[in-house]
């Protein structure tokens, strides 16, 4: 069945009001007819069954839907810096699929992009995170939020970044030495984390690590990274 996440209460028997996007998706996009059933999600990720009345907009709440728990048994929250063109919604949707728990924008020295009209940017982020979570089955949507200060990064560690200048210590090696329960990662823009800013997050105890010899791709860099950390996890099967 399909999905949609409605993120506040569900109570079978009641009857909720669906927003214009939500209503499109399911009659226009998915081509569903009066009386088809959808799966909705509460604001806890709870799984309800529900009829859909489409010539209403509504739809009925049947009963709760017993689900597998599809979501990791730890948390990552990934640091991402503002990345050019369309970099982000990429790295956004691909992360929620992979399983992060949360993205938190930070500002670079090295950014290419500079923060404006950062409200609408985040809305973006935000929908593009719930329509991932919605087309792999998790219960939880990812927070996206930002921007924030390195400085603020850093206070919020310990955690793993990867910088191509950390020629020693790869990712494998280091992961053990992190608990598993919640993890936080970082990645930097396009020109790369400047000495200072690495310096700044070894400071706050932070740990540099290498993703390999070759020179990966921002956007690259920080799927490699989270997928390997998935994998290592076990969430990936």
């Amino acid at each position: 069945m399909r999905r949609v996440v409605l993120a506040y209460p569900l109570v079978p028997g009641s009857t909720i009001e669906l927003t214009r996007e939500q209503h499109h998706y399911l009659v226009n996009v998915l081509r569903m007819r009066e009386g088809e059933q959808f799966i909705g999600l509460d604001q806890d990720g709870k799984a309800f069954v529900l009829c859909l009345e489409a010539s209403a907009g509504k739809g009925v709440v049947l009963y709760q839907r017993n689900e597998a728990d599809n979501e990791p048994d730890f948390a990552v929250s990934l640091f991402l810096p503002l990345l050019k063109g369309d970099k982000l919604d990429w790295v956004v949707q691909k992360s929620v699929e992979l399983g992060v728990s949360g993205i938190v924008l930070y500002a670079a020295k090295r950014a290419v992009v500079k923060a404006g009209n950062l409200e609408k940017k985040i809305s973006r982020w935000e929908k593009i995170a719930q329509e991932a979570t919605e087309q792999c089955r998790r219960h939880v949507v990812p927070s996206v939020r930002g921007i924030i200060t390195l400085e603020e990064v850093a206070q919020g560690g310990p955690g793993l970044f990867a910088w191509e200048e950390e020629v020693n210590l790869g990712l494998e090696g280091r992961l053990s030495a992190h608990p598993k329960q919640r993890l936080s990662l970082l990645t930097g823009p396009e020109g790369g984390l400047a000495v200072q800013e690495a310096d700044l997050l070894k400071s706050a105890g932070w740990t540099a690590v290498s993703l390999g010899p070759r020179i990966l791709r921002a956007e690259t860099a920080a799927i490699a990274m989270l997928t390997c950390v998935m994998f290592a996890g076990g969430a990936m099967g």
